[in-house]
């Protein structure tokens, strides 16, 4: 029994980039998927922006009140926009998903009414 002669066997080509067009075509989202796909992105990308823009003081100066010797990225605020963002984006998308299997179960319930 040879390893490589297994694995030889076993082995599958990589999908191509046309089956993997057809495969996502397949999916047909709602507005409220989209909407959902939107703001995660959009929240992804704030929580960069204002984590990068809110920035942490690790070092006070003592000769200014105000002022901040070193600034560090807020990693904090950037994970609580994310899963604040992924929350409402997971609210959304599911309610679009009800919605487009209500409407499936409605075709076929107007299928079998005459």
């Amino acid at each position: 029994m040879n390893l490589f002669d297994d694995i030889v066997s076993v082995k599958k080509d990589f999908p191509r980039l046309r089956s993997i067009n057809d495969t996502v075509k397949k999916f047909n989202f709602n507005f409220y998927q989209k909407f959902a796909i939107g703001i995660f992105v959009i929240c992804f990308f704030l929580g960069i922006i204002l984590g990068n823009l809110f920035a942490t003081c690790t070092t006070a100066s003592f000769f200014y009140s105000d002022g901040c010797a070193v600034s560090v990225f807020n990693f904090s605020l950037m994970i609580f926009i994310w899963f604040c963002g992924l929350l409402i984006s997971v609210m959304f998308y599911s309610i679009g998903h009800i919605i487009q299997v209500l409407m499936e179960i409605s075709e076929k319930l107007s299928k079998f009414h005459i």
